[in-house]
C-alpha cells in the first residue's frame, strides 16, 4: 500500500512541477501559493524579502536573485517528492 502512495504522491508532485512551467499565470501562481519558498517586496526599505514558509529568512537588491532561489528551492522540494531516496 505505501509503495502505490509513493507513486500517487510522485505523479502529483510531477503535475505541479510541470505547471510551475506553464505558460498560464494563474495555474502558475496556483501551485506558487503552495510552495514554502517566496519573496516579497517591503515597500518600507525597498529590498526584496526572501521567504521560507512566511518567515523572512534572506533579503536583496536584485528582483531576479529573488525568484531564481525561490524557484529553485520549490524546484529542489518537488523534486524530493517525485524521487525521494533515489535523487538523482
Amino acid at each position: 500500500m505505501s509503495d502505490e502512495l509513493e507513486k500517487i504522491r510522485a505523479r502529483r508532485a510531477k503535475k505541479r512541477l510541470e505547471a510551475l512551467d506553464s505558460e498560464d499565470e494563474a495555474v502558475r501562481q496556483e501551485v506558487m501559493d503552495t510552495l514554502p519558498w517566496a519573496f516579497r517586496l517591503n515597500k518600507g526599505t525597498g529590498f526584496l524579502e526572501i521567504l521560507q514558509n512566511e518567515q523572512m529568512v534572506a533579503i536583496t537588491q536584485d528582483p531576479r536573485f529573488a525568484e531564481l532561489v525561490t524557484d529553485v528551492l520549490n524546484r529542489i522540494l518537488i523534486a524530493d517528492e517525485i524521487f525521494g531516496e533515489d535523487l538523482p
